[in-house]
């Protein structure tokens, strides 16, 4: 019987080399890819704006208006926190909503109602708003909604304003003086008569308050 020589070598340097060669590492090709949405949607609006328009530069175009939506979503969050809070936009040095105190401003010794005919008599708005903002905190500070010192500034109140459900009325209010007197704010009627009417509905809630409701 003849034998044949074992020609099978086992070569262990060779063998290593080649676990760790990517290129032979067949285990990782099986794999599921892990799925994921983003590119699934970018490859859906890709292929639709392929169809639609019948272009080779649909991955282009598809990647400028995911960019072009992310830039309008982002301006329009920052559009609609400057309208609630605007006091954050304003920059430190133009504005001194630290140094800007009610020592400057005091809501005591003031005929609210002869100054304000006086202003809206000569059309100044932009006085007319500050002397309105100013009576309305004496009349939540006479209240005792507000504790009203000379070194707090006007966001500070919003925070503090009891009770709370009258806040959003009070700090709208706020907002109108805040982007009358340092957000380059047209003075107008139709921002006075807005803070009016925010005034009427905290006097309300006032006259609720000392009626138990």
């Amino acid at each position: 019987m003849i034998q044949h020589a074992d020609t099978i070598v086992y070569d262990s340097a060779k063998i290593a080399g080649y676990r760790s060669d990517g290129r032979f590492d067949y285990n990782s090709q099986l794999g599921i890819a892990e799925f994921n949405p983003f590119r699934a949607f970018f490859e859906w609006l890709s292929d639709w704006i392929g169809r639609l328009l019948h272009t080779e530069q649909a991955d282009t175009i598809a990647t400028w208006l995911l960019v072009g939506f992310f830039v309008i979503a982002v301006l329009l969050v920052i559009y609609f926190v400057y309208r609630k809070r605007p006091e954050l936009f304003i920059r430190e040095k133009k504005r001194p909503a630290l140094s800007y105190r009610m020592a400057e401003e005091t809501i005591y010794g003031i005929d609210f109602e002869k100054d304000l005919n006086a202003a809206l008599a000569s059309g100044d708005f932009r006085a007319a708003i500050r002397l309105l903002y100013l009576q309305t905190l004496r009349f939540v500070a006479d209240r005792e909604w507000i504790d009203w010192q000379i070194y707090k500034t006007p966001t500070e109140y919003t925070f503090e304003l009891k009770p709370a459900g009258l806040k959003p009325a009070f700090r709208l209010l706020t907002n109108h003086f805040l982007q009358v007197r340092y957000g380059n704010f047209r003075a107008t009627r139709e921002v006075y008569d807005a803070m009016c009417g925010l005034q009427d509905e905290l006097r309300k809630g006032g006259h609720d308050e000392e009626h138990g409701q």
